[in-house]
Parts: C-alpha cells; sequence; structure tokens
C-alpha cells in the first residue's frame, strides 16, 4: 500500500528538519574555524540585543510566531498553538484530497466522462496552463516571503557569538515558518490538482490557503487588542525607550530655550541700564565741561583785573616819582599853578580807579 498524502507530507517534513539540522551544524563548525582567534568588537549584551532584533524583523514583529525569538513561556505556548490550529486546518485539505472512494468526505472531483454509447472518454474541466500559472504566481508572491526569511533565521541561528538558548529559539522559529508554509505549498496543490475544474476554481482554492496562512497575524492582532503589554517584544522596548528619550530632549530643549529667553530679557534690561549710565555719563561731562569753562572764564577775568590793577599802580608811582623830581628840582610855580597840576593828577587817578573797577565786575 502506497504512502497517501498526509504520509507523504510527514516524511517530507521529516527529511527537511534533518536537512536543515545538518546545514545548521556545519555551517557552525565553519564559523566556528574562521572566528577562531579573532576578538569581538562588540559586548555581548549589545550582540544578542542585535541579533534579538534581526531575527524578530525576520520573522515579522506582527505575527504570533515572533514569540519563538522571545524567552516568554506563554509566547511560545501561545505560537505552538497557532502552528497547530493552521496544520490541522490545512489537514482537512489534505483529507479531502485522497483518492479513497470509501469516503464520504472526499472532495475529488471526476472530469472524464465515458458515455455508454461510445467508447471514447472525454475530460470534462475547464483547466487550462494559464490556471496553473496564476496559481503559481499567487504562491510565489504570498508564499516567498515568509520561505526566504524562515531559511535566513535557520542560517542565523547557526552563528558561534550565540548562546545555546538563542540558537534553539533563532532555530526553532526558523523551522517553524518554513515548515508551514512548505505544507501550504504542497496542501493547496494537491487539493487544486484533485477537485479544481476550472482557472476561477483554482485561483479561489488558492486564496483559502493563503488566507489560512494569515492566522498568525490575526492572533497576534487580537492579543494585541486584549493587552498591549502581551505584545512588547524586545524591539517594541527598544523603540519605546527611543521615544521616551526624544521626549525628554524635547522637554530639555524646552526648558532651554526659556532660560534663553530669560537670558535675553537680562540682556535688555542691562543694555537699557548702560544706555541710562551712559545718558548721566553724557550729562556730567557737559556740566563738568560747562563748569571748567566758566572757571576758565573767572581765571582771564582775575588774570585781567590784576593786569589793570597792575598798570594803574605803576601809572600812579610814575605820577609820584614825577612829581616828587619836580619838588626836588625847586621848579618856583606859582601857586594856582601848582593846584592846577595836582587837580588834574587826582582826576587821572579817579580815572584809572573807576577803569579797572568796571573790568573787575563781573558780566
Amino acid at each position: 500500500m502506497g504512502l497517501n498524502y498526509g504520509s507523504f507530507a510527514a516524511v517530507c517534513l521529516a527529511g527537511f528538519i534533518v536537512f536543515c539540522c545538518l546545514v545548521v551544524l556545519f555551517s557552525y563548525f565553519v564559523g566556528k574555524r574562521k572566528d577562531r582567534g579573532n576578538a569581538l568588537t562588540m559586548s555581548a549584551e549589545r550582540r544578542l540585543e542585535e541579533d534579538d532584533k534581526y531575527a524578530l524583523s525576520r520573522i515579522g514583529k506582527d505575527s504570533v510566531y515572533s514569540y519563538f525569538v522571545t524567552e516568554k513561556p506563554v509566547g511560545w505556548l501561545a505560537a505552538f498553538a497557532t502552528l497547530g490550529i493552521q496544520v490541522a486546518i490545512l489537514a482537512f485539505f489534505v483529507m479531502a484530497s485522497e483518492a479513497n472512494l470509501q469516503e464520504d468526505t472526499i472532495d475529488i472531483q471526476f472530469t472524464w466522462k465515458c458515455p455508454r454509447d461510445s467508447d471514447v472518454c472525454k475530460d470534462k474541466a475547464d483547466l487550462t496552463k494559464a490556471g496553473w500559472f496564476i496559481f503559481s504566481m499567487l504562491m510565489i508572491a504570498f508564499l516567498a516571503k515568509d520561505m526566504i526569511n524562515g531559511c535566513k533565521l535557520i542560517y542565523h541561528s547557526s552563528k558561534v557569538r550565540h548562546t545555546l538558548g538563542a540558537r534553539i529559539r533563532y532555530f526553532i522559529g526558523g523551522m517553524g515558518l518554513c515548515s508551514i508554509t512548505l505544507y501550504a505549498l504542497y496542501v493547496s496543490t494537491v487539493y487544486n490538482s484533485a477537485i479544481a475544474t476550472s482557472n476561477t476554481a483554482i485561483i479561489a482554492n488558492s486564496v483559502i490557503v493563503l488566507f489560512i496562512m494569515e492566522i498568525d497575524e490575526y492572533i497576534f492582532s487580537a492579543v494585541d487588542a486584549i493587552n498591549e503589554k502581551w505584545t512588547e517584544h524586545a524591539a517594541d522596548k527598544e523603540v519605546s525607550e527611543m521615544k521616551d528619550e526624544i521626549a525628554r530632549q524635547r522637554a530639555q530643549i524646552e526648558s532651554q530655550q526659556e532660560e534663553i529667553d530669560n537670558q535675553r530679557k537680562d540682556l535688555g534690561m542691562l543694555r537699557e541700564a548702560v544706555e541710562k549710565i551712559q545718558e548721566s555719563q553724557t550729562i556730567v561731562v557737559a556740566v563738568t565741561a560747562s563748569a571748567s569753562d566758566s572757571e576758565s572764564a573767572e581765571c582771564e577775568e582775575e588774570q585781567d583785573t590784576q593786569e589793570l590793577k597792575a598798570a594803574a599802580s605803576s601809572n600812579t608811582i610814575s605820577q609820584c616819582t614825577a612829581h616828587a623830581s619836580a619838588a626836588e628840582t625847586g621848579s618856583d610855580a606859582d601857586t594856582g599853578k601848582e593846584g592846577t597840576t595836582n587837580e588834574m593828577k587826582d582826576e587821572n587817578a579817579l580815572q584809572a580807579d573807576e577803569i579797572v573797577l568796571e573790568k573787575a565786575r563781573p558780566t
């Protein structure tokens, strides 16, 4: 008795797991040999964070499978439960594709018709190569990303720098993603081969299988809607920390801006005070200059007064000298003539005194 579709899928999955284990072991020993003697340039904790971030980006942080790269036991349970649900749903399509005529649950379609009045049987199916081409494009477009990311995650688990726990987490996550992707491709191919009778039917069946592949994301969205803390991963925490740091720096910048504004106001007040001081200094300088000008004018007037006094005294001395010399010479002028001369001398002295007083009088 040959293998049925379910047994064949199990054998293929076991072979794929063994092959991936061999690839990981080979890559691990090759990497260990290359890294021998090379010093690490990054701390172990920082490197582990970077590896977790890379693994999360490969498996997708919007999927419940992202718990495979974390250390949350409840998350692992949810991821395995989701994987089991998807496998169980796809298993119904495999069982419905079995060519077992004794079962009433099969969906297989018989397209060959053999009329009683003819020896020639005809295929009534409308499925063409165009339908299979569209099917292939749909499978590649929707499943290629998960397959590639799963393979990268499996290879990532072979790095020498990882701890044993991290290596197991990455390997199981990548293996789970690749396994469910290959199983969906296998189920869709087998089911369409069994029941698709037209191009539209093969497209509709393919879309149904691809929708089942989105269950992990819908479950993750439901968990996130229930409680956001259950969906916080290492990368999300880092983003949250970055947001907090940005908010803190923004608040610091605002406080510094306020300090700058206050300093600006203080500078404005100081500038006004300096201007007032400069104005007062200008007034003081002007007053001092006017005072010095008045003092210099007074000094000049005093000098002029002293000069006039000196001139008047010199005239008086000269007159006295002349009078004495005239008396000594014994001039015998008459009494009336002497009186007239004395009066003239007295008048000249009075005029000189008046001139001195007028110049000494302040203007």
